[in-house]
């Protein structure tokens, strides 16, 4: 299994262990709120003579209603707390290099959301 994908299937698990409804699309509108959508991944391979290594940068939405700003800052920070804990993937090395989150408001449906934003960068070896 390739380097990004164990650190997406890793960053999934921690989503799920803190007990978030965690899904890796955008679920339908009638989906509880909140809810964590693991998304984007960009990832920099490096290959020497004698392993592989890279970066990866890995994007986690967090959707609530506009009435959960204290959740979904809650939910922002401990994702942010498992996410720095991370030392290790099935294979792989990791160390977390740069977490960066923000909250805005999401009007782009009938409900006003809120959605929580946290980027991670990740280098593996």
């Amino acid at each position: 299994m390739s380097p990004q994908f164990q650190l997406y299937n890793a960053v999934y698990a921690r989503s799920l262990s803190l007990g978030y409804d965690t899904y890796d699309y955008l679920p339908a509108k009638d989906a509880k709120l909140p809810f964590v959508y693991v998304g984007e991944q960009f990832d920099q391979d490096r290959q020497t003579k004698l392993s592989l290594y890279g970066d990866v940068q890995q994007t986690i939405h967090i959707y609530g209603n506009k009435k959960q700003r204290m959740q979904v800052t809650q939910m922002i920070n401990n994702l942010k707390t498992e996410l720095r804990r991370m030392k290790t993937t099935d294979n792989f090395y990791v160390n977390v290099r740069g977490i960066d989150s923000q909250i805005m408001i999401d009007d782009s449906t009938s409900t006003t959301l809120l959605h929580g934003i946290v980027e991670v960068e990740f280098t593996f070896n």
